[in-house]
């Protein structure tokens, strides 16, 4: 069952989308992403146990994407 968070992100972040996708051809489409300090998202979260990336999928855009813990905080 998938989950659902609404989360803050809490320190800037950026990345490229296709990076949190797991398999071995997810470099064919590059593009960069940023959220900035504050931004709040509900999220499909599909992996919260590596303790340097949680991957979601932002419901508003449908980009999965990796952050560090560290750079958001859970709100629901």
């Amino acid at each position: 069952m998938l989950q659902t968070w609404t989360i803050e992100i809490t320190e800037p972040h950026s990345g490229e989308l296709g990076e949190a996708i797991l398999h071995e051809d997810h470099l064919f489409a590059m593009e960069e992403y940023t959220y900035e300090a504050g931004h709040k998202m509900e999220v499909a979260v599909h992996d919260t146990h590596d303790d340097h990336w949680h991957i979601f999928t932002d419901f508003d855009s449908g980009h999965r994407f990796k952050i560090p813990p560290t750079k958001y905080r859970r709100l629901g």
